[in-house]
């Protein structure tokens, strides 16, 4: 089969999704791409960070994921090459830790994995973010870390998807996978049946369900995280920020942007958590600070049980993919050149 009449529907319009799709329809192949919501990355993606670096962990907390997302991070170029500017909200970040020493130690162990880093005195962390109230002593300065607005990444994959000939559906459910003989033939929507020579399962934790329709079995966990968006006019800060035990960011609609671990409470406790994370924002910033409160979202991350991307063809059901991965925002471009790469060899 042709790459150029092989049919391929990809299950899920997050970042992977639209990523997988972009390449495939890039290479030739004809693209159909299901999104449940009306509009773009309606679902895990919609309430991701969008971090896209190194700042938020150390290698020697996990080598094998701190190894994989250094490995994905230079996708970004390609991408921009290829599609123009990505909407990114903040280049560089400023990180420090509970002491110098420990912030030292924290420089010292991003350089020796490879990552361009150095450390930063108060007038130097002064002069970037001129808004914070107690500028720290030291601090790590991250230059190649930035935010990318996860949402806005999205469509612009599936828009340059679409202008090269992929089908995007918003709206439809995709209901079961079709197989015949125990080879995909395509998928049952909420619209009717289209048929495909490849089905690729790129909606995260609904992946599973949708693969037992075939017959499939895939592992993959969900984790909670929290994102907390608020407005603020004018944006107080340039970057991204990672101390006194917060992480911020400003968006590029003017607001700020804070990523945190789901309370042991669960969702009883968001409120708390929105109120101490607004505490913890005026106390970073120098007053005035205008601080609204938009939105405050758990929502599930899902990934396979030891954390390393899933990218592969399903056991038992010949022509059925299944990509999923965390963090998808930073590992979405290197999954979607990939995963394309697998489809098109097998066909």
């Amino acid at each position: 089969m042709s790459v150029r009449t092989l049919r391929v529907v990809v299950v899920g319009g997050g970042v992977i999704g639209a990523a997988v799709a972009w390449y495939l329809v890039r290479a030739g192949a004809q693209v159909t791409l299901f999104e449940r919501g009306a509009v773009p990355a309606c679902g895990t993606t919609r309430w991701s960070y969008g971090w896209v670096g190194t700042g938020s962990t150390l290698p020697s907390e996990n080598p094998a994921r701190f190894a994989l997302v250094q490995a994905a991070l230079p996708e970004f170029s390609t991408l921009q090459k290829a599609l123009g500017p990505l909407p990114v909200a903040a280049r560089g970040a400023l990180v420090w830790l509970e002491s110098e020493t420990e912030t030292t130690a924290f420089v010292a162990e991003q350089r020796a994995a490879g990552v361009r880093i150095e450390e930063i005195g108060r007038a130097a962390v002064e002069a970037m973010e001129p808004s914070l109230a107690k500028p720290p002593a030291l601090a790590a300065w991250m230059p190649d870390d930035f935010a990318v607005e996860p949402i806005e990444l999205t469509a612009q994959l599936l828009s340059a998807a679409q202008a090269l000939g992929a089908c995007i559906r918003y709206g439809c459910q995709v209901e079961s996978v079709e197989t015949r003989n125990g080879r995909c033939t395509g998928v049952h929507t909420s619209a009717g049946t289209v048929p495909a020579d490849v089905v690729v399962l790129a909606n995260a934790a609904s992946a599973g369900p949708l693969a037992a329709t075939a017959g499939g079995r895939l592992q993959i966990v969900e984790k909670p995280a929290v994102l907390l968006q608020f407005a603020s006019s004018p944006c107080p800060i340039k970057h991204l920020l990672n101390g006194q035990g917060l992480e911020l960011r400003p968006s590029r609609s003017g607001g700020l942007v804070s990523a945190a671990d789901l309370p042991d409470t669960g969702k009883n406790g968001l409120p708390e958590l929105e109120a101490r994370t607004a505490s913890a924002i005026a106390e970073l910033i120098k007053p005035p600070l205008q601080l609204a409160t938009v939105s405050v979202r758990s929502a599930m991350r899902a990934m396979t049980l030891d954390g390393a991307p899933l990218r592969e063809f399903v056991d038992s059901v010949s022509s059925l993919y299944a990509v999923v991965a965390h963090p998808g925002v930073i590992l979405a471009p290197q999954l979607g050149r990939l995963a394309a790469g697998d489809i098109l060899a097998s066909s």
